[in-house]
């Protein structure tokens, strides 16, 4: 049984990101004592353990508030792999400098540690640039909006 190249590339792909998602401390982990997490399992506890930041409706439609939240939040709420934060401009602006189509190409087709599709198989080139362009709205500008 074969299969076509792009499915194992984004099975490593997806497998890579899972495993660079999650963090381990091997100083609390004692293996004689805790059988070893999964790397999804410790993703999991990573995000469970952070707050929850609000998420300003006014520079982002409100059908893909959902999508943030399933899709980008996961890393960008909290900077994992050192993801910029969303609404950190200073974190933005070298990308943002870039221009709107080389971003929106690299959350299509991934780029160093970000995922292919930035894990939003659904999402448009247009749904991307919003998300973009909230996630690099300064928390300031966005609250001043409301």
């Amino acid at each position: 049984m074969s299969f076509p190249v792009s499915k194992v590339l984004l099975i490593a792909t997806l497998s890579m990101f899972v495993l660079a998602c999650s963090e381990t401390d091997s100083g609390k982990n004692d293996s004689a004592q805790q059988p070893p997490e999964t790397a999804h399992e410790a993703a999991v506890k990573e995000v469970e353990t952070q707050p929850v930041t609000e998420l300003d409706p006014v520079h982002l439609p409100e059908n893909l508030l959902d999508t943030y939240r399933q899709t980008c939040g996961t890393c960008h709420e909290r900077g994992v792999i050192n993801a910029p934060k969303t609404g950190d401009a200073t974190a933005w602006s070298p990308r943002m400098a870039q221009g709107m189509d080389a971003l929106v190409a690299h959350a299509r087709d991934g780029f160093k540690a970000m995922p292919p599709a930035g894990l939003c198989y659904s999402c448009s080139d247009e749904d991307y640039e919003h998300l973009i362009r909230f996630m690099a709205t300064p928390q300031a500008e966005a609250e001043t909006a409301r």
